[in-house]
């Protein structure tokens, strides 16, 4: 009878420790729920990290700008010239840069008018939320009696509204038409962008 606890005793001893040890063995193989659940939430929180960085990269790389009405546009605009909207319209194709409207109401009492250089920029700045003011202005004033014969140009200037810094940039003479003037625009659109963004 006492052999039969003793053999009793003992294998219950081994057993426990079987299931000790494979109890054990199987902690070491498989990460527990909580050491996954911590996995995942590092991944996802990587992810989300890398999502918010190209979000804020892509807020803080998106420009806005204000075209001041032609400095020397009244003129032409009686004849219904105006190249200010197709600046606009082309670069707001651009992803990276915002062309805010121009704010006649903001600007009531500011002398925008015949602004073609950063000397009289502060004014409309003080009122106004850009990145760059961008000012046009044609070639030459507009004579309606020799307007058949006339040669037609431009020229964009950048300003920086926080800096005060201003660079000319794209431009042309000696036209045969307005409507090289808007071809011309559209064909160098991306060198005013570059001009803008190398203002930065």
């Amino acid at each position: 009878m006492h052999t039969h606890k003793v053999i009793y005793s003992q294998v219950l001893v081994f057993f426990l420790v079987v299931v000790m040890c494979s109890c054990d063995s199987l902690d070491k193989k498989q990460p527990s729920l909580v050491e996954k659940s911590v996995d995942n939430l590092d991944d996802s929180f990587n992810v989300f990290q890398k999502q918010t960085a190209l979000t804020e990269k892509l807020e803080v790389d998106t420009l806005e700008i204000i075209v001041v009405q032609c400095a020397n546009g009244y003129e032409y605009a009686m004849h219904n010239y105006d190249f200010n909207p197709i600046v606009e319209r082309e670069l707001n194709k651009f992803k990276n840069i915002n062309v805010k409207p121009f704010p006649l109401k903001t600007l009531m009492g500011v002398a925008y008018q015949g602004v073609f250089d950063k000397k009289y920029c502060p004014p409309i700045i003080e009122k106004v939320t850009a990145d760059f003011l961008i000012l046009t202005r044609f070639a030459k004033s507009y004579d309606e009696r020799y307007s058949n014969q006339m040669k037609w140009g431009y020229e964009l200037r950048i300003v920086n509204t926080k800096t005060l810094e201003q660079v000319n940039s794209i431009r042309s003479f000696n036209l045969a038409d307005y409507s090289e003037i808007e071809k011309h625009i559209e064909n160098n659109i991306e060198k005013l962008k570059t001009d803008v963004e190398n203002l930065k």
